[in-house]
């Protein structure tokens, strides 16, 4: 059974349709106060969210951009566009000493994408309850500078290629729910 990080849902600034800026007394809590709960209970339960590391990868001056096939399990997602590398943080990224949230993110990054050497900052925080998988999720969102090419390990659920900002636009409709809001960040991150 797998077992997933968790806070309760109660730590979390109110769900909004946008980016919400991540306060460094949260990240604390994250990183700090999350335990486990087993999947299929904490997928049932509002009271927690999940805690998803999201990275943006950034590599020479370009952003990853997924689409996800056919040959992945969740038929809804099916063509859908994805800016996000992420995952569930299991109990194999708690170890003492380790920071959950950070080891999470590091795992997600090798196994999804193969980028072993990079830096990661946090710039924000994912909250939505507009359905119910909305409600028992929360995305910790890292902007990744990768020091190697990223290149999709799973290519039978996932296509990925490097795009620049206009290329991302061009296909806006077609990108995940996080994904919208991860480009309306960088469209304005891009701007100043």
């Amino acid at each position: 059974m797998e077992r997933v990080y968790v806070l309760p849902a109660s730590v979390f600034p109110l769900a909004q349709e946008s980016i919400i800026r991540l306060e460094p007394a949260l990240l604390g809590q994250i990183e700090r106060e999350g335990f486990f709960l087993e999947r299929a209970l904490a997928e049932e339960d509002p009271a927690h969210r999940q805690i998803i590391p999201y990275a943006l990868v950034c590599y020479r001056g370009r952003y990853l951009l997924m689409r996800r096939t056919k040959g992945g399990g969740e038929a809804r997602l099916h063509h859908r566009y994805t800016l996000g590398v992420g995952g569930h943080i299991n109990p194999v990224d708690h170890s003492p000493g380790a920071n959950p949230l950070l080891e999470g993110l590091r795992r997600e990054l090798l196994e999804e994408v193969g980028v072993l050497r990079y830096t990661a900052q946090p710039v924000g925080l994912i909250v939505l309850s507009d359905s119910p998988v909305s409600r028992v999720h929360a995305g910790v969102v890292f902007r990744v500078e990768a020091q190697e090419e990223p290149a999709v390990r799973e290519t039978g659920k996932l296509e990925g290629r490097l795009a620049c900002l206009a290329e991302i636009q061009a296909v806006r409709e077609g990108l995940e729910d996080w994904s919208r809001l991860l480009l309306a960040w960088l469209e304005r991150e891009e701007a100043l």
